[in-house]
């Protein structure tokens, strides 16, 4: 997120610098990358959501699921929470995501994270 000019400022000057990074760097970047993946919808909606079908938004689901857990920010998730409709819930408790989650790039516990989400909209 860039909530203010600062951190957009910031962000802006590292996508510019055109420094190459160390061998070192890239292998802590990649390192980091890995152990932190499992906890980052990358937002491939077209791999995992193909794989249940029923029209489940997982991707934005997750995005929601990170909004409250990983920024503490449940006000962004909130509209879309309330235009879940019923039938899409009843998917959402009943559905098998083990396909889905087999074939997450980011292997992110689609499953559990699915629960989580329906217990919270019941």
């Amino acid at each position: 997120a860039m909530p203010n000019m600062t951190i957009l400022q910031a962000n802006v000057a590292a996508a510019l610098n055109k420094k190459d990074l160390t061998s070192g760097d890239k292998q802590r970047m990649e390192l980091y990358a890995r152990q932190t993946a499992p906890g980052y919808c990358s937002g491939c909606a077209d791999i995992c959501e193909s794989c249940v079908g029923k029209g489940i938004p997982i991707s934005d689901i997750m995005r929601w699921l990170m909004y409250e857990n990983a920024y503490g920010k449940p006000e962004l998730s909130a509209g879309y929470v309330k235009k879940i409709d019923p039938i899409t819930l009843r998917q959402l408790i009943v559905t098998d995501f083990s396909r889905a989650e087999h074939r997450c790039p980011q292997n992110m516990p689609i499953t559990k994270l699915m629960q989580k989400a329906s217990k919270k909209l019941v």
